[in-house]
């Protein structure tokens, strides 16, 4: 498994690697900022560049396969040895964090004020989709609750990064929100701290304070059947 820089550092917009396996469109690196979709959250774009040659190539997707992150390029030309300088398309990464921060947020409201669990999400730069394990359909409940993640917003408390051995985490049930259960079998688990409200387990990108979300917008709600409420949400600067 490459290094993931961005787990260390979400706001890393470029940096240096090696290209350690080329397949033709799709390469490995030795180590990476490019966020692969995961977790519900899509993927990094942006452009990596040949040292040896100036060529340019556009990463137009990136996944995690067999424990290595592919990063898929859109054209053939890079190779295993070659040395290269990446660039992530920041615009789109930023707007990914403010989403799954904002997302941190309104589940953790969720579930420490009602104890409801996540069953699915999805995050692209345009909208965000929790799923929630909700007997009762209430679109003024849900709405409540977006104000109040934009009453926390407003307090501007900061998001921190730490890690935690897994088995002392394991006896904080709280850091867990999905409600599958945490699927990754770590030695240490890295948490995303809402400081003064809410941590969770995570190896997600996110900002720094609760400020740079921006206001949270309640799109819709849909009632997917027993249990399980759907909720869209876009977010305004």
């Amino acid at each position: 498994m490459a290094d993931c820089l961005y787990t260390e550092n979400s706001y890393l917009k470029e940096f240096d690697a090696k290209v350690t396996s080329a397949k033709g469109k799709y390469i490995i690196l030795d180590k990476t900022s490019f966020y692969p979709n995961s977790g519900g959250v899509e993927w990094d774009t942006g452009k990596i560049s040949n040292r040896k040659d100036g060529k340019v190539y556009n990463v137009i997707y990136v996944g995690k396969f067999e424990g290595d992150i592919s990063h898929e390029i859109d054209k053939e030309g890079l190779n295993a040895g070659d040395e290269v300088h990446c660039v992530i398309d920041w615009e789109r990464r930023y707007k990914l964090m403010r989403y799954h921060t904002a997302a941190h947020l309104i589940s953790g409201i969720f579930n420490r004020k009602y104890n409801l669990l996540i069953t699915g999400n999805q995050l692209t730069p345009d909208k965000g989709r929790i799923d929630l394990n909700m007997e009762k359909f209430d679109i003024d409940f849900i709405k409540k609750i977006i104000d109040e993640a934009n009453e926390f917003i407003n307090k501007d408390l900061s998001v921190d990064i730490y890690y935690k051995d897994i088995e002392e985490a394991k006896k904080d049930p709280s850091l867990f929100k999905l409600a599958v259960g945490f699927p990754h079998e770590v030695k240490n688990l890295r948490i995303v701290d809402i400081r003064g409200f809410d941590a969770q387990a995570d190896g997600g990108c996110h900002v720094k304070s609760l400020k740079e979300i921006g206001k949270i917008t309640f799109l819709e709600a849909i009632n997917k059947g027993k249990n399980n409420r759907r909720i869209y949400f876009i977010l305004e600067d």
